[in-house]
């Protein structure tokens, strides 16, 4: 367990395990790092893993700072390991962090693998993936109102039916319960920026290796995007798990991990 101080003020948690070629894994919205576990434990045999609480979430100290701030500060904790190059893993929102932690400093990230991950989370249109931003706005509104019970019901809509009745399910719910969740005014906050970031114009312009693994069954990013990433991305792969939802990294641990570790030593 470390602590970065950013030259804002802020205070950053990650963690850091292993040794070899660096990957830093980004969560995505009421996560932590400690999501990541599974994966840490798989990779840091052979890499120097690292993942991060974003602001507000975890351990990390709360500004309500846009995506652009978060990724100089996180830039600065990347040099802070000297002049190392990288590779990005990143969920769902964590995927925006990636997108642009890749713009901020293209010439030291290797490759990014994104997991349930889009360039733009709110549905457009000829954009098959998203969410109504009504629904968005209306998620916000009910966090401010009765934060525990909304924030389990959206992260159960996150996996399907056969996840839920895992035991895998039953031990995601141990994890979650061990942490204390994100303020409401912080979930509300990724919200807005959930419902107003779009990075669509940036794909084209990544030119290191891309992944993208979605489940078979995710609402959110939904395997039809693949489609439209094919048309607007280069050296990218495409993957996906199926009868999963949005966080296959969580349930199916094994093939996620082996898809994951083939992308990175390809």
């Amino acid at each position: 367990m470390a602590e970065f101080l950013s030259q804002r003020g802020l205070k950053w948690h990650y963690d850091l395990k292993g040794s070899g070629e660096t990957i830093l894994f980004i969560h995505g919205f009421g996560g932590s790092g400690l999501w990541w576990q599974e994966q840490v434990d798989f990779l840091s045999h052979d890499f120097e893993v690292i993942t991060i609480d974003l602001l507000g979430h975890g351990k990390s100290a709360w500004m309500p700072l846009g995506i652009n701030d978060m990724v100089q500060d996180i830039g600065q904790l990347i040099n802070s390991f000297g002049d190392v190059n990288i590779s990005l893993v990143a969920s769902s929102f964590g995927g925006l962090v990636a997108s642009e932690l890749y713009r901020h400093m293209p010439e030291r990230v290797m490759r990014i693998s994104f997991v349930g991950s889009i360039p733009k989370f709110a549905r457009g249109e000829n954009y098959p993936a998203g969410l109504d931003i009504d629904k968005i706005r209306k998620l916000s509104h009910q966090i401010g109102e009765d934060q525990a019970v909304v924030m389990d019901m959206f992260f159960r809509s996150l996996f399907t039916m056969k996840e839920r009745d895992s035991d895998r399910f039953k031990v995601l719910k141990q994890m979650r319960a061990a942490e204390a969740l994100p303020i409401p005014a912080v979930l509300q906050h990724y919200l807005k920026l959930l419902e107003e970031t779009d990075l669509r114009d940036r794909v084209s312009k990544i030119i290191c290796p891309l992944q993208y693994i979605t489940g078979s069954e995710d609402y959110i990013c939904p395997p039809a995007i693949m489609d439209w990433l094919a048309q607007h991305t280069y050296n990218a792969r495409y993957d996906v798990i199926k009868a999963t939802g949005h966080l296959p990294f969580l349930t199916e641990v094994e093939e996620y991990n082996r898809l994951l570790e083939d992308f990175l030593l390809s």
